[in-house]
């Protein structure tokens, strides 16, 4: 526990740095360009239009930052999301998001996991700023927090990572996560799990973790 609230604070202060240097962009909160977090959003977006059961779509974002999913949401032909929560640790970019997104479907809120049970748990980005450069605490951490996001999933927790033949952190804290380990883990502690990649993305995966 103590681990997890010195790399939340740890995150809350980092992002926070950025979004202040960068404002709402991609840049913002340490995406390399708008086309690669789109490509992203896009991945997700038709990963749950395939699992979708129903017209309503609840969506709970982790990690939602400045709003970049929802405002992508908000104008894209794609999808129709009947309500969507983001969650952020930093209180500040949940403000930035409360002051720039004033949809019906849409709400803010400060946490890491959602607060009550939802049909999708989403996570684009969320795990690539690694807050220590040790391998081991840094991934035990995310497979804490994806534990805590699929105990109150419903139909599926999507999330992307960067990818690596072997896991590492990066001189710039990005951590880069073994494919096959990922994987494994989400198969042997939650259950099914398809893993979605891209040409565009060489160095992305994203998982796809279903209830069953």
């Amino acid at each position: 526990m103590f681990m997890k609230r010195s790399f939340d604070q740890i995150l809350i202060r980092e992002y926070w740095s950025r979004y202040k240097k960068f404002g709402s962009t991609p840049m913002g909160s340490f995406w390399l360009s708008k086309k690669r977090q789109e490509r992203r959003f896009k991945i997700i977006i038709d990963e749950i239009k395939k699992l979708k059961k129903t017209h309503f779509v609840e969506l709970s974002d982790i990690g939602c930052g400045y709003g970049a999913l929802a405002k992508y949401i908000k104008v894209s032909e794609d999808i129709r999301i009947g309500k969507y929560t983001g969650y952020d640790v930093n209180k500040d970019l949940i403000g930035v998001c409360k002051k720039e997104i004033n949809e019906k479907w849409a709400d803010f809120k400060v946490g890491s996991k959602p607060d009550r049970t939802t049909m999708f748990a989403v996570m684009s980005g969320t795990y690539n700023l690694a807050a220590t450069k040790n391998i081991f605490n840094w991934e035990k951490y995310v497979e804490d927090c994806l534990s805590n996001c699929w105990d109150r999933t419903l139909a599926a927790m999507i999330f992307n990572v960067q990818v690596s033949k072997e896991a590492r952190i990066s001189k710039e804290n990005i951590y880069y996560a073994e494919k096959p380990r990922i994987l494994n883990f989400c198969v042997s502690s939650f259950g099914p799990t398809k893993l979605v990649e891209h040409n565009e993305l060489p160095n992305d995966a994203t998982f796809v973790v279903l209830k069953v």
